[in-house]
């Protein structure tokens, strides 16, 4: 790059700063402007307030509303251009189209000052994806007008920070690129990052892709979860009339997750999206059911249970899914015992609700025949069907003719039917593997609530089974981008037909698959593929050799972990990741001389070193992770390999395994 092209950018970011700084003058100007009119609005109504008609107050009220919601959009402006303000763009493009040649600067946020031409265009914008999709030649971007084709001349990264032009250099590639490497290299944090900056092809093409239902398998590392929080704000930028952030919702697997990715989406200037986990759904539905097992507890108990163990894994498969289905088009079919219904002078007969239920609605679930049947009979009586207490009474009344109606004795009888006993925990929580199940009976026999969400993310779609599926089908029925890996089921075994098989149950005509990962180093990422005998594709970013280490016992162990700890001064974020939360609790009394030790419960906050179950890591990276106890005893079957496999890849930069036994197998990826 010759030094006049040098100079020419850096004169550039001066004029696209000067610009900057000029709005962010003229937007608080406004802002200021506004809150005066509002004020003086607020204070004319308070002291006209008994001197005014009611159509004034209303009108009063709603031109305040008016001037508050364009302060709000102001404001959010404002603080766009403070960010913006310190690295406005990190790429450019020189497109040759029609014999013009146009350049195109990429960033975070649109930046016009009336001409033709952006100062800086948004990375979501149409004309940005040819930054993401080509290299230097050939190409083409949809815009509203259609398809429009060209060349692209050069392509140019950079590097700002703080308003300073670090370094600039022409590329034509974005994979394996000098910017990426550097990302990658950076330290991890306690929240999730944007990566506007290095985006690459095949996650940009997920990010933009309009297929209402996108079903991705990923190798971890390959950049999921952040394709799905990018793809939330490209379809707050591109649906802006139609969506909102609060028409969003993210199916988290914990709520540590939820704390970790809080900040993307803030970074991008979007408002966070909704966010809950399947427990938060099971417990809004199942209210009659005061308590629950967590995951994790289940977690802890098949690692030492086999019996229950065997047990789970009956319960996620087709199977017991099928069998589960047969049972309540069996049985509650059968268990309807209509009676005459006398409302004043109008008679509903037995044999009407019969014919109703068992012949005209028969292709239904009971649901959904009940509410229809309520609403034949609210169509006798000619009363509206608005009228919910009169509906609410009649459901009453015919929901009595069924035998059962208790959620809990439906699901009892039908595994005692199969052979199998239904129990409480002995905290008298209702099992985690039987939420589902009784989730599924509720949604067949009274019908679950249907979530106003128009857009749906549903990460590690593999801690998930085919009944939870179709209740996610059946409460959220708009469209969904489902996000996992395979690999890293740790309670139930499954094979590329399943993957096939959950796509094709969530309505996915195709599976998306990412085998590139881009999380952890060269060696790392070598080591994780030899657990599993899987190839995922590295970057070339080099580090340290994966540490193996074995002691004589736990104590020594423990004092190894302690130093390394102590002497990782220059890691922002350490994770000691052990197979169950019981085990995390174990080390933690080991460990308690390391300053700042956090045990990941739940209920903590992500801090700088950390203790916590491989459930509660799920989707987590790290600059160091440890790995204690990694016995033969500890780690030896096929899902022991996906346990291992989860916590290895959650390293950036460095992977430490630790034994006080004889080394698993596993990591040899015997």
């Amino acid at each position: 790059m010759e030094i006049n092209d040098i100079e020419n950018e850096k004169l550039y970011l001066k004029k696209v700063l000067i610009e900057i700084d000029s709005q962010i003058i003229q937007t608080q100007k406004t802002i200021n402007i506004l809150n005066e009119e509002l004020e003086k609005l607020k204070s004319y109504y308070s002291e006209q307030y008994y001197f005014i008609d009611g159509e004034e107050k209303v009108t009063g009220g709603d031109e305040m509303d008016k001037i508050e919601s364009i302060i709000n959009t102001q404001t959010l402006h404002y603080y766009n251009l403070k960010k913006q303000r310190l690295s406005p763009y990190f790429g450019k493009i020189d497109f040759l189209s029609n014999d013009r040649k146009n350049s195109y600067y990429i960033g975070i946020f649109n930046l016009t000052n009336g001409g033709e031409i952006p100062l800086i265009c948004d990375w979501r914008a149409p004309v940005s994806s040819l930054y993401y999709d080509f290299e230097v030649g050939k190409a083409s971007y949809t815009a509203p007008s259609g398809v429009i084709s060209g060349e692209i001349i050069n392509k140019r990264q950079f590097k700002i920070k703080d308003t300073k032009l670090e370094y600039v250099f022409d590329s034509s590639l974005t994979i394996n690129d000098e910017i990426l490497q550097q990302e990658l290299a950076q330290n991890a944090s306690n929240k999730m990052k944007n990566i506007i900056a290095t985006i690459q092809r095949e996650q940009n093409k997920l990010i933009r892709e309009d297929d209402n239902m996108i079903f991705v398998q990923g190798v971890a590392g390959s950049g999921k979860t952040s394709i799905a929080l990018h793809k939330v704000a490209y379809l707050l930028y591109k649906y802006r009339d139609k969506f909102a952030s609060s028409d969003i919702l993210i199916l988290s697997p914990n709520s540590i997750f939820s704390d970790y990715i809080s900040a993307v989406l803030p970074s991008l200037g979007e408002e966070n999206a909704l966010s809950m986990t399947f427990m938060d759904l099971a417990k809004e539905e199942l209210r009659d059911v005061s308590q629950f097992e967590s995951r994790e507890e289940m977690l802890d108990a098949i690692t030492s249970d086999n019996i229950r163990l065997n047990e789970v894994a009956y319960k996620n498969c087709v199977e017991f899914a099928n069998s589960l289905k047969m049972y309540l088009n069996t049985y509650l079919n059968l268990s309807f015992r209509p009676k005459d219904i006398a409302v004043g002078d109008i008679k509903i007969t037995s044999a009407e609700l019969m014919e109703l239920y068992d012949k005209k609605y028969i292709n239904k679930t009971p649901a959904i025949r009940i509410n229809w049947i309520v609403d034949y009979i609210l169509d006798k009586l000619e009363v509206e069907k608005n009228q919910d207490d009169v509906a609410f009474r009649l459901k009453r009344i015919l929901y009595s003719m069924f035998e059962r109606v208790s959620l809990i004795d439906i699901y009892s009888d039908f595994l005692d039917k199969i052979g199998l006993k239904f129990n409480f925990s002995k905290q008298n929580k209702l099992f985690f593997e039987d939420i589902a199940p009784v989730l599924y009976i509720k949604h067949y026999m009274l019908g679950l609530t249907k979530r106003n969400v128009k857009y749906l993310i549903i990460d590690e779609y593999q801690d998930y089974n085919l009944l939870e599926i179709e209740i996610f089908n059946e409460i959220f029925t708009c469209p969904k981008c489902i996000l996992g890996d395979v690999n890293q089921c740790i309670e139930k075994i499954m094979t590329d037909d399943d993957v096939n098989t959950y796509a094709k149950t969530f309505g996915a005509k195709n599976v998306y698959t990412l085998n590139r990962t881009y999380r952890s180093t060269y060696e790392i990422t070598t080591f994780c593929n030899n657990i599993k005998g899987i190839e995922s594709q590295p970057v070339d970013r080099h580090g340290k050799d994966v540490c193996i280490n074995l002691f004589e016992n736990i104590e020594k162990e423990a004092n190894f972990i302690e130093n390394l700890v102590k002497n990782s001064k220059n890691y922002d974020t350490i994770a000691i990741i052990c197979k169950t939360t019981q085990e995390a609790k174990l080390y933690y009394e080991y460990l308690g001389n390391i300053d700042d030790l956090v045990l990941m419960d739940g209920n903590s906050s992500l801090s700088r070193v950390m203790i916590m179950s491989v459930c509660s890591a799920k989707g987590l990276e790290f600059d160091m992770v440890i790995v204690p106890n990694a016995t033969s005893d500890n780690y030896k079957t096929f899902l022991d390999k996906n346990f291992l496999y989860t916590s290895c890849t959650r390293a950036l930069h460095e992977l430490v395994i630790c034994a006080n036994g004889e080394l698993t197998k596993l990591i040899k990826g015997d």
